[in-house]
């Protein structure tokens, strides 16, 4: 199943970024025309597009970068200078490091939440969760960052506005640096995790209530069994399928970092660089970028389906 579903990964991945590459390339203005430099005449500029493979043919233009993509060269940023593969791994380690730690935080939080709201359905507890779940759904992340910003940084000084590490605790070295890292993080992982409890809560609750309604667990109720023992062995497992979409889903945006939270909190990671790629209209960093993405969501989608077979055993039989 594994080598079917990465055999046919491969066309999906090859559209995906066939239809990028295009997308980019038929957008107004390119790398040139963010030089502002008024001593370069339109042959220097005309020089430079021909230097970057600009004046080819779109369909060529892509055609030369799945070579050298297969070749295992994501190419040199036009602003930089310096391979893809380089900055991407530069700023692979602080996503890492931010996805990581939300992830954790969003299932200590969510499933124990979930699995209560569905047992205590229509209590106040659970009216209450309710509630903050659809007020944490309905925020804009950037404006809940910013928002977390002027409360905690601005007003209150309890933690960095922005960056990763400050120099002088980098020159500490130790667990002054680690402390550093952990107070400039808590802001853009609150961000990150406040939205996607909101949303995997729900789901969970819903889960669970629609277990509880079935027949077997009816049957496990009259056959004297605990509520405590049909939660935990029979409801939870068979609720954690469709939290198990989700993660799937959830996964490669939190491993490919979110561009708006990190650009908001300065965070060093790829979704600050793919912003600032964006912005200098810097095409082979921000096509190593989609690539990675597509490849993550891809390798999430698989992921999925295997703990879709480790939950529930008759899906493989199936």
């Amino acid at each position: 199943m594994v080598l079917k579903r990465l055999l046919g990964a491969i066309p999906l991945l090859v559209g995906i970024t066939f239809l990028s590459f295009l997308i980019m390339r038929l957008a107004p203005g390119d790398y040139t025309s963010m030089m502002m430099d008024p001593r370069m005449t339109q042959a220097d500029m005309a020089a430079l597009r021909e230097n970057l493979g600009l004046n080819q043919p779109i369909w060529m233009q892509y055609i030369k970068w799945l070579k050298a993509v297969l070749q295992g060269n994501l190419g040199y940023s036009y602003v930089t200078g310096k391979p893809v593969l380089g900055l991407i791994l530069e700023r692979l380690g602080p996503t890492l490091l931010m996805s990581v730690v939300s992830l954790v935080l969003i299932l200590v939080i969510t499933f124990p939440l979930g699995l209560l709201t569905g047992a205590k359905r229509y209590s106040a507890f659970d009216g209450w969760v309710t509630v903050l779940s659809f007020i944490g759904q309905s925020l804009p992340t950037f404006w809940l960052g910013m928002i977390l910003i002027l409360a905690f940084s601005v007003k209150l000084d309890w933690f960095p506005t922005s960056g990763y590490l400050d120099p002088m605790a980098e020159v500490m070295g130790g667990f002054a640096s680690i402390k550093n890292i952990a107070l400039h993080m808590v802001l853009p992982m609150l961000t990150i995790v406040i939205g996607s409890i909101a949303g995997f809560t729900r789901y969970f609750r819903f889960g669970i209530i629609r277990i509880l309604n079935e027949d077997y667990i009816k049957s496990a109720k009259a056959r004297g069994l605990s509520d405590k023992r049909i939660l935990f062995k029979h409801a939870f497992k068979n609720a954690a399928l469709p939290i198990v979409t989700l993660l799937g889903l959830e996964l490669p945006g939190l491993i490919s970092g979110s561009f708006v939270i990190e650009y908001i909190f300065a965070w060093p990671g790829m979704g600050q660089l793919g912003i600032q790629s964006a912005f200098s209209r810097d095409y082979p960093v921000l096509m190593g970028l989609l690539l990675m993405t597509s490849v993550l969501i891809l390798a999430g989608n698989l992921l999925a389906d295997l703990g879709y077979r480790w939950i529930d055993p008759r899906i493989k039989h199936s």
